[in-house]
């Protein structure tokens, strides 16, 4: 039997029945966590009582407190004792409270690109203070004064997602005359408004917070997480349909016939904030953008990858080839992707494109493996099974579109960038097809743009056969880099040309 005797095992000690009959009675239905208890100041009858997470901004002092249809003035608090003491009385005003949030990030637990945004979810703590209320007239919601509070800080831990919204997003929000923290906000009340039509929830058990720049995400974020201690799995499952839930939000308030905003669209009835800043129209725009409805603008160019005409002299001359330790697991790699620069608002916003295929190849295995976008926590387990992982541009483009996969740091995987390296050395980049054909006499069988082009048709196997073909090159190439200590190209004035390397792996592997 457990300790506090309300748990009993079965023989085989793997189900647990209660001890107590019909032990529901006992669960409160309306939260989780410790309690407040609301008293009649005069008569000290029990009124009822209120969860802590509402208890600070429903029942602080001044707050008018309803109970069957009965109207009560809270007149004081007893934080350490869980009480909260009332007077019966009839107001022609109501009382909404003031609150400042702010949020945590404690761990990552999933993470997925969807159309124009990145939705991670994770343990988060929140932050909560109540620090003042309004009286509003109850007629006309006519503000009558405001009011100072000094509560303490609230802090609980939950799980939650959010969404990361790129600067491309907010500058073109910004360009069109919105306002950006308005349309966020009204995303995130709309949003919240409709999640129990996701989750058998009620829309006090979920919490939100938007940010203009969150320290931690180094961008704008909204944050939509359970209102429990510790959650209760609703978030969840708002990170699973994120794309349905906001194509909901959108036609919410798309839909409705008001003009900037109430509370059938953006309005929130627990807004801390007052509903203020919202702008409706910008939360349509903002919407667009995310879902993909609305293209992004390009804001940037690739950068300059033309060659200059630098001289490389006293090149060493060809060296045997080296004693390659067989026993590392080098990964050569690359990844095709779903969407071009110009799809996802410039070069910026790489990791908006999405993985049509990535493909891997195994020295100890020898074979290559393709792994589609469903199909990316294997490919992440083989990454990091590796000693030594080779690809050309990886570290500026192949890691930047499979980062928002996962919650690994790519940054910490043992990486050889053969591009990076070149750039290093000669101060300018040059392409795989050129390092290729000027060296091996190969060429790619394709490019980016055709690849591109075969997924929109539905022919990936053709956008497989290409990513192969470059993880070969890439293969070869280094092979080659390792064997000879250099890599050939042609100078733009003309005549070919060595690029001396130091390439050992051993010390590509251990440094």
């Amino acid at each position: 039997m457990s300790i506090e005797g309300y748990l009993q095992p079965d023989f085989e000690n793997k189900k647990w029945y209660s001890s107590r009959k019909n032990p529901h009675r006992f669960v409160n239905i309306r939260s989780a966590g410790e309690d407040f208890t609301i008293f009649e100041e005069r008569t000290k009858k029990i009124i009822g009582k209120i969860s802590g997470g509402r208890a600070f901004s429903e029942c602080h002092s001044g707050a008018i407190y309803l109970h069957k249809g009965a109207q009560y003035v809270i007149n004081r608090m007893d934080i350490n004792g869980k009480n909260i003491y009332a007077i019966r009385n009839k107001e022609s005003y109501y009382t909404k409270a003031k609150e400042e949030k702010e949020t945590e990030i404690i761990s990552q637990l999933g993470s997925k690109p969807v159309m124009n945004f990145v939705i991670k979810n994770g343990r988060l703590k929140v932050k909560t203070r109540v620090i003042g209320y309004e009286k509003r007239r109850i007629s006309g919601q006519e503000l009558i004064s405001c009011h100072d509070l000094f509560l303490p800080q609230q802090v609980f831990e939950t799980v939650g997602f959010w969404i990361e919204i790129e600067d491309a997003i907010k500058t073109q929000i910004e360009r069109e005359g919105h306002h950006y923290m308005g349309a966020i906000h009204a995303v995130e009340h709309s949003a919240i408004s409709i999640f129990p039509l996701f989750a058998l929830c009620d829309r006090n058990d979920i919490g939100g917070i938007s940010c203009v720049m969150h320290p931690q995400v180094k961008k704008g974020a909204i944050f939509i997480y359970d209102g429990h201690q510790g959650g209760v799995g609703l978030s969840e499952q708002g990170f699973e349909m994120i794309e349905e839930l906001l194509e909901a939000a959108y036609n919410v308030i798309n839909d409705c016939e008001c003009e900037a905003g109430c509370p059938s669209c953006v309005h929130s009835p627990k807004c801390g904030s007052g509903n203020k800043p919202l702008d409706k129209r910008g939360a349509l725009n903002f919407l667009k953008l995310l879902l993909g409805k609305k293209n992004l603008e390009i804001i940037d160019s690739m950068a300059d990858i033309t060659e200059n005409n630098r001289l490389m002299i006293n090149f060493p001359e060809e060296v045997e080839e080296n004693n390659r330790n067989l026993d590392y697991r080098i990964l050569f790699f690359d990844l095709e992707t779903q969407r071009s620069a110009d799809d996802v608002g410039g070069w910026r916003n790489k990791r908006l494109m999405r993985i049509a295929v990535a493909t891997v190849y195994d020295s100890i295995d020898q074979k290559f493996t393709s792994f589609l976008e469903g199909e990316t926590d294997q490919l992440m387990e083989k990454l990091k099974a590796a000693d030594l992982i080779v690809g050309f541009n990886l570290l500026n483009f192949d890691y930047a579109v499979l980062q928002p996969y996962t919650t690994d740091d790519l940054v910490n995987l043992k990486t050889f960038d053969i591009l990076d390296d070149i750039k290093n050395r000669l101060g300018f980049r040059l392409s795989l097809n050129h390092l290729a054909e000027k060296t091996l006499g190969e060429k790619k069988s394709a490019d980016g743009l055709q690849s591109l082009q075969w997924f929109r048709d539905g022919k990936i196997d053709l956008v497989t056969e290409y990513c192969v073909k470059d993880v070969e090159i890439t293969k070869n190439l280094f092979q080659f880099g390792i064997s000879n200590r250099y890599l050939l190209y042609e100078r733009r004035g003309g005549g070919i040309v060595r690029i001396p390397l130091d390439w050992e792996l051993d010390n590509l592997v251990n440094n």
